[in-house]
């Protein structure tokens, strides 16, 4: 009997651990001040498959040092995003979760979701003024921050992110249509040997800064593919590797060119050689 009860009460202490590890445990961020706008890019990207309607988009700028993104979304009557931190794929400090944190939004009721709307709340000086939480969860096994508002709303979200200081930037794919990369000046993707972008983009473009644009379209993307990762280099690197190649290969003929004439150069004294050594033979058997 006492037995049974010592492995009733074992099965209850593994239960009660079970079920404390399966509850997400949600932390509150607060955030100190509002976001500087005139740090991001608010861009209106446009949805030319339908009549040029603003869409949910989501735009990951990586700035020059490699070390941040700047996230700038596009909602479109929503009342929650979710946002996943680089340390969620195995990167990020996740000290500072998210930072420089800017609304740009208007109560989607009150709000036509117009690319003259946009512009508008593009060329704002100070942020909206709306009610909002923000939470940090463990979620499927993955760190997600939640952000949502008491009613639905239309507009720009931005923020910043740290990611690892690597050309290669990894995220989840978010709740958007239309999912934008936009590389540094000088960086590229595409080269088998250097990097790709998996899975593959819709589109490649350049902007007006020069800046290789990488676009995939949610709706276009298989079910499996929830994450995307671009691994990028300096627009220079393929042309120095194939200099470097040609180099390493014209010393390679050197070498084989200077081994080539150093042994024809060898046969011949060992010719000469031979000859003196025919010539003794023979002048030692005259004397015989």
């Amino acid at each position: 009997m006492k037995m049974r009860t010592k492995s009733i009460f074992m099965l209850l202490a593994l239960l009660v651990v079970f079920m404390s590890g399966c509850i997400d445990q949600k932390k509150e961020i607060v955030l100190d001040e509002p976001g500087n706008i005139s740090n991001y890019e608010f861009e209106v990207f446009l949805d030319d498959w339908d009549n040029n309607i603003p869409a949910n988009t989501t735009t990951y700028y990586i700035l020059e040092d490699k070390t941040e993104v700047q996230v700038v979304h596009i909602v479109i009557n929503s009342s929650k995003l979710e946002i996943y931190p680089p340390d969620t794929l195995g990167g990020g400090s996740g000290e500072e979760p998210i930072r420089n944190f800017v609304l740009l939004v208007e109560p989607a009721n009150e709000t036509v979701a117009s690319p003259k709307t946009f512009m508008w709340l593009a060329n704002s000086s100070n942020v909206s003024d709306l009610n909002y939480t923000l939470t940090q969860e463990i979620a499927r096994n993955m760190k997600v921050i939640n952000l949502e508002f008491e009613e639905p709303v239309t507009g720009f979200i931005a923020y910043t992110l740290d990611i690892p200081a690597t050309q290669s930037f990894a995220f989840m794919k978010p709740d958007s249509e239309f999912i934008r990369v936009v590389l540094p000046v000088g960086f590229a993707t595409g080269n088998r040997i250097f990097g790709i972008a998996r899975p593959e983009p819709y589109d490649v473009s350049v902007d007006e800064e020069g800046r290789q644009t990488l676009l995939w379209i949610s709706s276009k993307m298989g079910e499996r593919e929830e994450a995307i990762q671009v691994k990028y280099y300096t627009e220079s690197a393929p042309m120095y590797f194939f200099a470097a190649i040609v180099a390493l290969l014209f010393g390679v003929g050197l070498v084989i060119s200077r081994y080539s004439q150093s042994k024809k150069e060898l046969e011949s004294v060992r010719e000469v050689f031979e000859l003196e050594k025919e010539y003794e033979a023979k002048e030692r058997r005259k004397k015989k």
